[in-house]
């Protein structure tokens, strides 16, 4: 007989919806969740493109764009158990060390554009942090040296050369490949983040000459790839902190950088389709309270994630998990991962330090440029060279 359950539609990259998560919620919930694993852009296209085609959308730091397209819909606060933290973030902590907010984009302001101004509507619920870099083995050190500060040139170092992975993506990929020309060739771009077009072609001249050199081992789409790229025999790669720790329950030992340029720093946040309404809306909602909840971020934190509200996700934490992931302190006792399989071996430190000392090291955070359209054209050819 067909289910009678109330059934949610959730498009989100595989690393914000690991299997032991998707479980957890269909249990909790009571409701038929479909999960659509989208890797890529296509995410984001589908959802600007067809907003009745999805009923959550789990995304990065691309409300700008899916508000301005019309695809998702305002979150009402009073609707939300974590109403009273978000509305929190318009006052930011004086605390220099502390994560910064997201409340640029946040409120719903009266003429419907988004803004800081708080207000009784939100953009997205904001669920996870973190700050990205990439990952090496440690043979690396007998060709780079063992006192060498780490540093994003070492991805273009020839000393590495056939050694080294990318990711496939050209947002985030174009970031990191930008970060790694000013650092090996002392360079320095007007705004990383926001690249000009002759700096876009700057940064992709240099990728199309070094993979004609056959400098590149291969490049990656998600954390799964990531994590085999290694194994097949990448020395040094950028990484989600995912793949870091798959690595490591597998028994390989792996350093995540904690580069002396800063990281790339993003947050991940769910938003409502347009679409949504009557009981889908009710199970979105109930969705969203869930992740606000706690259990979800406390999950993905064991994969090196922090949870946007991290008293929350304290609770489902142990101490231990809590002093090593959020502390900055080394393991107590061996720690899981998200499906539960040992990842963290006892008294390992984690790099970068706590939650407020690795978010304060942030040099860029996610963003789509002004001349997307021209980066990702010319990050193909580099893909395709």
């Amino acid at each position: 007989m067909p289910s009678s359950r109330p059934r949610l539609r959730v498009v989100a990259r595989r690393e914000f919806v690991p299997t032991p998560l998707r479980e957890e919620a269909a249990r909790a919930l009571a409701i038929d969740i479909d999960f659509a694993v989208v890797d890529s852009l296509d995410g984001l296209r589908r959802v600007v493109t067809a907003p009745e085609s999805f009923d959550v959308y789990h995304q990065w730091h691309t409300v700008d764009l899916i508000w301005t397209s019309r695809a998702i819909r305002p979150i009402t606060l009073d609707r939300l158990t974590c109403a009273a933290e978000l509305s929190a973030l318009a006052h930011p902590p004086l605390d220099a060390q502390a994560p910064p907010t997201v409340t640029g984009k946040l409120f719903v302001q009266p003429d419907g554009e988004l803004g800081p101004r708080p207000s009784d509507r939100v953009s997205m619920l904001p669920v996870l942090r973190g700050i990205d870099a990439f990952a090496y083995q440690p043979a690396l050190r007998d060709l780079i040296g063992p006192d060498a500060p780490e540093s994003w040139g070492w991805l273009f170092d020839d000393r590495l050369s056939g050694r080294v992975g990318l990711l496939s993506d050209p947002v985030l990929g174009m970031i990191e490949a930008a970060l790694a020309t000013e650092a090996s060739q002392g360079v320095a771009f007007g705004d990383i983040g926001n690249l000009a077009i002759e700096e876009i072609d700057h940064v992709a001249d240099t990728l199309i000459q070094l993979k004609k050199r056959g400098h590149f081992r291969g490049v990656w789409s998600n954390y799964e790839e990531a994590a085999r790229l290694m194994q097949r025999g990448a020395l040094i790669q950028s990484m989600f902190t995912p793949g870091a720790t798959r690595l490591r329950r597998e028994k390989m030992e792996v350093a995540v950088a904690n580069p002396v340029e800063g990281g790339r720093g993003w947050h991940s946040d769910l938003c409502l389709s347009a679409a949504a309404d009557g009981e889908t809306l009710d199970a979105a909602y109930a969705y969203l309270n869930w992740w606000a909840g706690g259990w979800p971020g406390a999950c993905l934190s064991r994969q090196g994630y922090y949870a946007f509200l991290p008293e929350r996700a304290r609770a489902f934490l142990s101490p231990s998990e809590w002093d090593y992931w959020y502390e900055g302190l080394p393991a107590a006792t061996a720690l899981p991962d998200p499906f539960g399989l040992p990842a963290i071996p006892a008294g390992h430190l984690r790099e970068g330090g706590s939650y407020a000392a690795r978010m304060a090291r942030v040099r860029v955070w996610n963003t789509f440029m002004d001349e997307h359209g021209y980066l990702v054209r010319r990050w193909r050819e580099f893909l395709e060279a």
